[in-house]
């Protein structure tokens, strides 16, 4: 008997809603904010479009299997560099509220080119890109396919690499 009196003691005096409760980072926040800013862009919208779409999962399950191939590089790959760096990501479209509107794809690979050290690195840039198609249904629940260029690579042109002056020498 005092095992039960204990056993809902903890239960009821434990807010077990709050315990088990993740919150994003303000970080994290921010980093999807900057995502959906980029994308929107790109599928030249000004804002999320206001739908209300029945059957998405069928829909979703159909062009995922059509899809699934598609995806073509634009720009040849380039040599790896250490001054350059690429920071990618896995994002999911439900993770940026979208999935009542975005049919296709379900997630994606966001990379952005930073420097890798202390140190700028100015020619730090994109060397190759994906197009990704998207399909979305827009304000009016028409349908639409739209492709959307996604950074791959990043680097630096061998002219441009930033070189350390105590490494410089003069013939």
């Amino acid at each position: 008997m005092r095992l039960v009196l204990c056993v809902v003691a903890v239960l009821f005096g434990c807010p077990l809603g709050e315990m088990f409760v993740l919150h994003p980072s303000p970080e994290a926040s921010a980093g999807e904010l900057e995502i959906r800013k980029i994308l929107l862009e790109s599928l030249n919208l000004q804002q999320e479009p206001r739908v209300s779409v029945l059957k998405m999962h069928h829909l979703r399950e159909q062009w995922k299997a059509s899809m699934r191939s598609t995806g073509n590089s634009t720009f040849p790959e380039d040599s790896r560099n250490s001054s350059c760096c690429k920071h990618s990501c896995q994002v999911f479209i439900k993770d940026l509220g979208w999935e009542r509107w975005v049919v296709y794809p379900e997630s994606i690979t966001f990379v952005q080119c930073r420097s890798c050290g202390s140190e700028s690195a100015d020619c730090c840039k994109p060397t190759a890109h994906d197009i990704v198609p998207f399909l979305y249904v827009d304000d009016w629940s028409g349908w639409v396919l739209s492709s959307v260029s996604l950074i791959r690579q990043c680097g630096c042109d061998p002219g441009e690499q930033t070189q350390d002056p105590e490494v410089m020498t003069l013939s």
